[in-house]
């Protein structure tokens, strides 16, 4: 089942829709169904270590909501839903590549085809960022890098990993802006490329998502 960019996007802006509007039960059932198809798409060290990330996030968010006098059950759902989102982007990136994202920015919702690449760009950057911080921090543990200590200690000791991290993606952004000037980035970049068509599946899925979107507003006018 071969589903295009621009379905994927629109799905993805959909679950993020439903969120909150749907239940509880509902939003933690689009949870684990991400998941399975997040993990059957991409299982590597990655995939999890983003699986992971986000649940750290998810968790110290629940945390300062509780610190702040937020009930325990708002902030259980608000950790929830903000967890769904995220997920949503994350199968969305896994399982589409970054160029036909940023064709269908630019050929469907008609994106200035600078604000795509730019959105595009940031997005590929951040596994390429993730990695960089590894090999940053493993060629630092050699040198005799250590980050034990008190809490104003390990944030002195973490500018160690920052400074050289900063520069890699400097120079990396320098190496991409002339690779874009030497291939003459500009419109005709997107409009060289074959157009993109939907196919069964996507209007089948397209289908789906508006029947989904339409029957809580259709519910509740009928009072179900």
């Amino acid at each position: 089942m071969r589903i295009s960019a621009f379905t994927q996007i629109i799905v993805t802006v959909a679950v993020t829709a439903w969120v909150f509007i749907l239940p509880v039960k509902a939003v933690a059932t689009i949870l684990v169904f991400e998941l399975a198809l997040l993990l059957s798409i991409k299982r590597d060290r990655m995939t999890m270590a983003a699986i992971g990330g986000l649940a750290v996030f998810t968790g110290l968010m629940i945390l300062f909501q509780l610190l702040f006098g937020s009930p325990l059950e708002v902030a259980l759902t608000g950790g929830l839903r903000m967890f769904v989102m995220t997920t949503a982007f994350l199968c969305l990136l896994a399982s589409t590549k970054i160029q036909d994202i940023s064709q269908a920015l630019v050929e469907k919702f008609h994106m200035p085809y600078e604000y795509a690449f730019m959105l595009t760009t940031a997005l590929r950057f951040v596994p390429d960022f993730l990695s960089d911080s590894a090999i940053t921090l493993d060629a630092q543990s050699c040198r005799g890098y250590s980050n034990r200590g008190n809490a104003l200690k390990r944030l002195f000791a973490y500018l160690a990993v920052v400074k050289p991290l900063v520069m890699r993606a400097v120079a990396k952004s320098d190496t991409l802006a002339l690779s874009m000037e030497l291939k003459g980035f500009g419109p005709n970049t997107y409009r060289n490329r074959r157009p993109m068509k939907l196919g069964v599946w996507d209007y089948f899925m397209l289908l789906v998502t508006v029947l989904l979107c339409a029957y809580p507003l259709w519910s509740h006018r009928v009072g179900l």
